[in-house]
């Protein structure tokens, strides 16, 4: 699709969904105390790289690794399922420190821990607040202050990072209430969704992401690998989630013809271990790429594509002949949602 039909398709799409939606960036302290935590429990979802951060912890905060906090944490993650997504989907329904008590709620109905645990998460959240009001851990809040501001500034160099909550209301046609990138160093070279109910019963929606890099041991995030890889990925959940719930006996149906043992292994080894959201997930790969192929470069979604193919995704590639029809045809399917049953049939 050339130039001149984008610059079309995005005046009339924000003509119709309002006004340019902003995109708030921060390092959120909720999240830098829980992945601290993490960091002195050898969490496998700490990132590799050696920076400032972590050195800083390791040899002014040593103290710190014995605290209850992180023996809950360790309790939590590996007996109870407390990782990935769920422990900072958990800990964005709590208001900031020091008072960490829970305002809001998450928006899915899936268990943060078995009913009968749940009373850990509650020592566990009293223990994260005195670790966090931990003298040692006081002075590494005010000593990273400078860092957190150099990392942020990074990122804001980009001339297209506020521009991705356009770029995704004008594919899938519709509008989020608000986009939350939360930048966290500690958090491996990746990222999370999550979704919280508000005190106003509003849905906010964030993308949580960790650097893929350092420069003199402070974190980077690359610019390429965090907006057309990750940040169109991680909000482009929000937009395709639901649809999986609301098609869930139809694509459920496409199961016998797709999910091969081979497709079931890479799933596994992604951390999707049900065909729904190996569906999903190749689903929001393939729209990812397409928005990168329309947005940027045609060469980035080549290499989307490619890394794909080599971790055994090579379905996205059938996804994305048929969303080209989608995309020829948006006066006919004015959002994605209309598309969907669609894509589905098209694929049986």
């Amino acid at each position: 699709m050339n130039k001149v039909i984008l610059q079309i398709l995005l005046l009339v799409s924000l003509n119709c969904l309002g006004q340019e939606s902003k995109l708030n960036i921060t390092i959120d302290e909720r999240i830098e105390t829980l992945y601290s935590v993490a960091y002195f429990n050898d969490y496998f979802l700490v990132n590799n790289h050696e920076n400032l951060y972590k050195n800083t912890l390791k040899n002014k905060l040593q103290g710190l690794k014995e605290h209850k906090a992180v023996q809950l944490f360790d309790s939590l993650s590996t007996k109870y399922n407390f990782s990935y997504y769920r422990t900072v989907e958990w800990i964005l329904q709590y208001s900031n420190f020091p008072e960490l008590q829970k305002i809001k709620e998450k928006a899915d109905d899936y268990s943060t821990v078995p009913e009968n645990k749940k009373y850990l998460l509650e020592e566990f959240r009293k223990e994260l607040i005195k670790f966090n009001q931990d003298t040692l851990f006081q002075k590494y809040l005010l000593a990273i202050k400078p860092l957190n501001k150099k990392v942020i500034t990074q990122v804001r160099t980009s001339e297209t990072i506020d521009k991705l909550p356009t770029y995704l209301e004008e594919y899938y046609g519709k509008k989020l209430n608000s986009y939350n990138l939360i930048l966290s160093p500690l958090i491996h070279a990746g990222g999370f969704n999550s979704e919280i109910i508000n005190e106003k019963g509003e849905r906010e929606v964030y993308a949580l992401l960790g650097p893929n890099g350092e420069i003199d041991f402070v974190p980077y995030f690359d610019k390429d690998f965090i907006e057309t890889d990750l940040i169109l990925h991680e909000f482009g959940h929000s937009f395709v989630n639901p649809l999986v719930e609301k098609y869930n006996k139809e694509v459920e149906e496409l199961s016998s013809k797709y999910y091969t043992v081979e497709l079931k292994t890479t799933g596994n080894n992604q951390g999707y271990g049900e065909w729904k959201w190996v569906f999903n997930e190749l689903l929001l790969r393939a729209t990812t790429i397409h928005i990168t192929e329309q947005r940027f470069e045609k060469e980035k979604a080549e290499k989307l594509l490619d890394f794909e193919k080599s971790i055994g995704f090579g379905l996205v590639e059938e996804i994305l002949d048929i969303l080209k029809d989608y995309e020829l045809n948006r006066t006919k399917y004015k959002t994605f949602d209309e598309f969907y049953p669609i894509l589905i049939e098209r694929m049986k």
